[in-house]
Parts: structure tokens; C-alpha cells; sequence
């Protein structure tokens, strides 16, 4: 904290502060030499008897004489003390006002802006740009989902990575915006048709994302699966055809087997390779995927 300067002055004490000693103070040394003075010359003259006593009016002239010496010096202590700039304490001065910035408020996002980012997210899903999807999201951002773990951005991207080599596509019926909430939430109803899905024309997942929009982009997603149908009603009998026709590439088709953001990208295009060869399978044997072969 910065003491005041003001208040370090007021501590002192002012008959020590330089410039403040009373005038009396220098005098006093002058009267003391001129009363020293006479009582010697006074002392001096009760030793010489033999000599004549000086007439009255010389020492009255003596007198006037150190009187006038004295009022000289009183004058010239007074004029030192009044003169020149180092006797006199320093000026105090206010110390400058630090002026905090006050941080700009985070600018609210719209509705009609928060739901144009949902928009342009669900057109980067199904264009299979993972790059533009994930610059929608907030630095911060994380996903959930009720069929895997909440997701880092990093895990974002491989998941995102491995949808897109396989041609993962997401339909909605339309996003809007939830009233009242701040920040702004977006809930968008729609389905998501994935390799397998599509190569034997199934009924898709019904898929629902929900969407957390800031100032710096999405802040939170979600994506919820509904049962109705079954989220393995296509992916189960596909891996049972794997292990049964492709056992040494099977785990390559298995949802999350991937490590790194490359086998991501490998296994999404192993799963639409195989679900091609899948459909083919089926309908060369005049079967279905629900009753198999």
C-alpha cells in the first residue's frame, strides 16, 4: 500500500523539520556572546583600579554598539533562514491515481445467431469437414452423449474424424432456440444414418443435439440416441457378418477401437468398405439384414 506523503510529513516532529526552527533559535547564541562579553569587560575593569573609570558614556556607547551587532545578525539569520530552497521541507505531492479497465462485458449472443451456428455445424457434420465443425466450438468446449463418455475437444475431432471417413450423414428436422436460456441453447431433432445404416437402406437413429452457444461458440453439445429403433439394430448383425466372413478386421469395425486420430480416420473407411460388402452379401443371398442368411 502507498503511504500518503501528506501523512509521512504530519508524523514529524515540526521543531526538528528543517526550515521550521524559531527565529529565537539563532539568536540566542548572538545574545549569549554579547552578555559574556560584558561580564568580562565588567570583571576586567574591577581588577584595574589604579586605572581612571571609563566615563558613562562611553560604555553606553559600548552598548549600543552590541546591540547594533546583534540586530545585524538577527536580520542575517533571518535571511538565511528565508533564502534558498534546501531549508524548506519538500513539497508533498498526491501520488498518481491508477486507473483499473474495467474488463468489456461478453458480448449476449442472439438466438437467431446461436441457431445459425447449430446450422452451419450440422452442414459441416454431413459435408465430412471436421476442421470447419470444430472451429464452431468454444476453446473450452465438451461433449456428452448418453451412449459414450463425455469428450474432450481432442476425442471430438477423432470421433467427428471417423464419422466423416465413413460418411456418417445427420438430419434434422430443424433447430431452435430453448426461451429463456442464457446462454443461449439450441435443441435440434433429427437422425444419424451411418455406413452400415445406409448400405442396407435401415431406418436411421433418431438423434437429438442439444447446443450451449457463447460468445466464443459452442461451449457444450450433446447428443442423446433414442431407442426406438434400437441403436444395434443394424450394428449388431454387421458384426456378427464380420466375425463370421472378416474375423481378422473385425475389430477395426467396433466403435471406439480406434487409439489415435489415424486409426480413427482408417476404421471409419474399413466400416464403409465393409458395409458395402455387407449389403452386397445380403442381397446376393436374397436375405435381409434383420433375418440374415
Amino acid at each position: 500500500m502507498t503511504v500518503d506523503l501528506f501523512e509521512r510529513y504530519a508524523s514529524l516532529d515540526p521543531a526538528k523539520a528543517p526550515g521550521n526552527q524559531p527565529e529565537w533559535s539563532a539568536v540566542a547564541p548572538v545574545l549569549s556572546v554579547v552578555t559574556d562579553w560584558r561580564d568580562q569587560n565588567m570583571h576586567t575593569q574591577q581588577q584595574t583600579p589604579t586605572q581612571p573609570p571609563k566615563p558613562k558614556k562611553s560604555r553606553t556607547g559600548l552598548l549600543v554598539a552590541a546591540a547594533a551587532f546583534a540586530l545585524v545578525m538577527v536580520v542575517g539569520v533571518i535571511a538565511l533562514l528565508s533564502s534558498g530552497d534546501a531549508s524548506e521541507p519538500p513539497s508533498a505531492t498526491t501520488p498518481p491515481s491508477t486507473v483499473v479497465a474495467e474488463a468489456a462485458p461478453e458480448q449476449a449472443v442472439t438466438p437467431a445467431e446461436a441457431i445459425a451456428v447449430a446450422n452451419a455445424w450440422y452442414v459441416a457434420y454431413n459435408d465430412g469437414d471436421v476442421d470447419a465443425m470444430m472451429a464452431l466450438y468454444a476453446p473450452d468446449a465438451t461433449t456428452f452423449s448418453n451412449f459414450r463418455s463425455d469428450y474432450t475437444l481432442e476425442e471430438e475431432r477423432e470421433f467427428n474424424v471417423w464419422n466423416a471417413a465413413q460418411g456418417t450423414k445427420l438430419t434434422t428436422e430443424g433447430c431452435t432456440s430453448v426461451e429463456g436460456s442464457a446462454p443461449q441453447t439450441v435443441h435440434c431433432d433429427g437422425a444419424t444414418y451411418d455406413a452400415p445404416t445406409q448400405a442396407v437402406g435401415a431406418p436411421p437413429v433418431l438423434t437429438s443435439v442439444t447446443m450451449t452457444i457463447g460468445f466464443e461458440g459452442i461451449a457444450a453439445l450433446r447428443y442423446t440416441l433414442g431407442e426406438q429403433p434400437d441403436f444395434q439394430h443394424v450394428g449388431d448383425p454387421f458384426i456378427a457378418w464380420m466375425r463370421a466372413n472378416n474375423p481378422e478386421d473385425t475389430g477395426r469395425t467396433i466403435f471406439h477401437a480406434w487409439t489415435t486420430i489415424e486409426e480413427a480416420h482408417e476404421y471409419g473407411l474399413a466400416i464403409a468398405k465393409y458395409a458395402q460388402e455387407w449389403a452386397a452379401y445380403l442381397e446376393a443371398n436374397d436375405c435381409t439384414y434383420l433375418d440374415g442368411c
